[in-house]
């Protein structure tokens, strides 16, 4: 039986999750708080008290529900809002809600699961796990930090590149071409969208 632990300042999101969650998994617990045996914490938009419950719980997986699309280090997964209740609650049930290794972050948008530590990106729902070089996770990472706004070139020359003399704009757009081509080719949607010379994630 899972024993989970919810929180949310907003009463209509918290009982809104618990009653799917009663539904479609109605042999887990909800507890008030989490004790040794809880099997991970549900936070929503509270990076204080994943922070505080990091520390007091040394090793429950916790999971960050979160609409400004900042990554915690506290936190084993960051789902963006608003998510897909479906394979959230399918993940859930499955057991495949948290990532394989525990205390490795993961950032979620769409239906794409992106593990910088293993260098994968996880495509749902066919399960389909692609891996990464460490600069296509950096250049994800970076444009997700900054969602939804569209980042320049020059930006990811700066940023991502440090402006290394052997860099040109042209190596940004082989990468990212590159990139898009290695997870679409795989079924997932769009990945990166082209926009006023420069590149969003497509969130």
């Amino acid at each position: 039986m899972n024993k989970i632990c919810i929180y949310s300042k907003d009463s209509a999101f918290l009982e809104d999750i618990k009653g799917q969650i009663e539904i479609s998994v109605p042999e887990t617990e909800i507890q008030d708080t989490p004790d040794k045996d809880t099997s991970f914490i549900l936070i929503d938009e509270d990076k204080d008290l994943v922070k505080s419950m990091r520390a007091e719980n040394k090793e429950t997986p916790i999971i960050l529900f979160s609409a400004h699309l900042d990554t915690l280090e506290q936190a084993d997964i960051v789902i963006k809002k608003p998510f897909r209740l479906d394979k959230f609650l399918h993940d859930f049930k499955e057991g495949t809600l948290l990532p394989k290794i525990r205390r490795k972050e993961c950032i979620s948008f769409k239906e794409y699961n992106l593990y910088p530590a293993k260098k994968e990106i996880e495509i749902h729902p066919s399960g389909k796990i692609i891996k990464l070089t460490e600069k296509e996770v950096i250049i994800l990472k970076y444009l997700y930090q900054n969602a939804p706004k569209c980042v320049s070139k020059e930006d990811l020359l700066e940023d991502v590149w440090e402006y290394c003399s052997d860099v040109t704009t042209h190596t940004i757009e082989t990468h990212i071409y590159r990139l898009r081509q290695k997870v679409e080719q795989e079924g997932g949607s769009q990945l990166i969208l082209t926009e006023n010379n420069g590149y969003r994630l497509n969130i």
